[in-house]
């Protein structure tokens, strides 16, 4: 048995148990959720959902009966623990978890999807991540590139679906360059640590078929200047319901 965490979201909306080692969703997941809550669709899926961190914050915080959530997973622990997750907070939709590779979509998932997100692992530049921790390593470097993820996840969404991706700032130019061509409307939302810092995350979203231009949004900061609090009144409204615009 693995050591695990019980850790709070969305000021106690959710309750979320993970590993107490190796990868962990904190902030990333609650900002995918917030900008997928933003997004009118009914039928969505999360592409390498972990523990389920991000979809299960995207069900407490849309809180609609009518929306239908898929969580897609290849590691069986990971799967394990967010049905279990699922079953442990009170939620409206349907939701479920299946095992799956979203580098190899069943054929039973294409293009069926009004909106595919991910939070990606952080896989293919091990010049940038070097973490001793061997759990850690495998979520974070797969040997498989960035643009195998995004080409999986726009095969699963509808002709006219919604792309929507967390990854590191650095990563942007592979981003756009893997989803040029096959999708349009592109809104490059980026996330700054504290208020006057380089962004250290960008949060992309993209319409599958489309050739409308790409929007550069003014983004959100985490936390605030120094001395002034310990998270961005942005970031606070997020956790307290709210949404963030792609």
């Amino acid at each position: 048995m693995i050591e695990t965490t019980h850790d709070i979201f969305l000021k106690g909306a959710l309750t979320i148990e993970q590993p107490s080692k190796g990868y962990r969703a904190g902030t990333d997941a609650v900002l995918l959720a917030a900008a997928a809550s933003s997004i009118p669709v009914s039928k969505a899926l999360e592409a390498g959902c972990g523990v389920g961190t991000a979809l299960l914050s995207l069900a407490s915080l849309r809180n609609d009966s009518t929306l239908s959530l898929t969580g897609l997973e290849k590691d069986e622990v990971a799967w394990s623990l967010a049905m279990a997750n699922a079953r442990r907070n009170p939620l409206e939709g349907e939701i479920e978890f299946v095992l799956g590779n979203v580098l190899v979509p069943d054929e039973a998932h294409l293009s069926r999807y009004d909106l595919v997100f991910s939070n990606p692992p952080y896989f293919d530049d091990d010049r940038a991540i070097r973490d001793p921790d061997e759990s850690r390593q495998t979520a974070y470097i797969l040997g498989a590139p960035l643009e195998a993820w995004i080409k999986g996840m726009l095969a699963m969404a509808t002709p006219k679906g919604r792309f929507l991706m967390i990854h590191r700032a650095d990563r942007l130019p592979d981003i756009l360059a893997a989803l040029r061509g096959k999708a349009g409307d592109i809104g490059v939302c980026p996330v700054r640590p504290r208020t006057g810092d380089p962004a250290k995350r960008v949060v992309v979203s993209a319409r599958k078929g489309s050739r409308a231009p790409l929007r550069l949004l003014a983004g959100i900061d985490l936390h605030p200047a120094v001395g002034e609090g310990r998270f961005s009144d942005a970031y606070q409204a997020i956790c307290d319901g709210g949404v963030l615009a792609v």
